[in-house]
């Protein structure tokens, strides 16, 4: 049995999260599967595998919508990019 990671996310990128998953079922179905909430914290728990597609779906996403006309990031692209480093593991 695979490793399960466990990505603690602050209430900002909870947030973000939700947003993209109400635009993207499938997305919004991945990310309520592997989400633990409490009083306190929201924590994502993933496989190594699963960690890596979740980044590739930040990705995608960075790409669409994370740069302004000058290709600079955005402050969604901001927060893509941190989630896209969080979600890595060596």
């Amino acid at each position: 049995m695979e490793e399960m990671h466990r990505f603690e996310l602050s209430a900002k990128e909870s947030e973000f999260l939700k947003q993209l998953a109400s635009e993207d079922e499938s997305f919004a179905n991945f990310v309520k599967a592997h989400t633990t909430v409490d009083e306190r914290r929201t924590t994502i728990g993933l496989t190594c595998a699963e960690a890596e597609h979740f980044r590739e779906v930040l990705t995608t996403k960075l790409a669409e919508i994370g740069f302004d006309e000058q290709y600079s990031p955005n402050a969604e692209g901001d927060m893509l990019e941190r989630l896209i480093d969080k979600f890595y593991l060596p």
